[in-house]
């Protein structure tokens, strides 16, 4: 387990993805699939830097897209973390094809506890429970 995520600042993670139909609108990658994308990616960045108990997430998502890509190409995501401030981490985001750059964003994730985000989720569920 960390006692502080400051080490993680400048760290990095690439991952790679094909454009598939399924991600694309008229022929062309889909800002929510470019998004999705990108998430995973900054999530897989902490995945093994939280110990048991603890995960991720977002707070926060910005994102640029820029410039269209077709179905059938790679498209790269690169998450680097830039700032830590106790359990708020923001991360940069950059996505490029085999073009060039095509968007680019910011990401803020928090590290929580799994428990108290699932009982905060089934508290804040509890007043639907009556209505369905």
């Amino acid at each position: 387990m960390k006692t502080s995520f400051n080490e993680l600042i400048g760290k990095s993670l690439r991952l790679q993805k094909a454009v598939t139909p399924k991600d694309s609108y008229d022929g062309l990658l889909s800002t929510a699939a470019l998004c999705k994308l990108m998430l995973d990616t900054a999530w897989n960045l902490l995945e093994n830097e939280v110990h048991e108990g603890v995960t991720s997430v977002a707070s926060m998502i910005q994102l640029n897209h820029e410039e269209p890509t077709v179905a059938g190409e790679t498209i790269t995501v690169e998450a680097t973390v830039k700032t830590v401030d106790e359990n708020k981490i923001l991360i940069a985001l950059k996505a490029v094809d085999e073009t060039g750059t095509i968007a680019h964003g910011l990401n803020e994730r928090l590290i929580v506890d799994k428990v108290n985000l699932k009982q905060l989720a089934d508290q804040r569920a509890a007043p639907l429970k009556t209505i369905l």
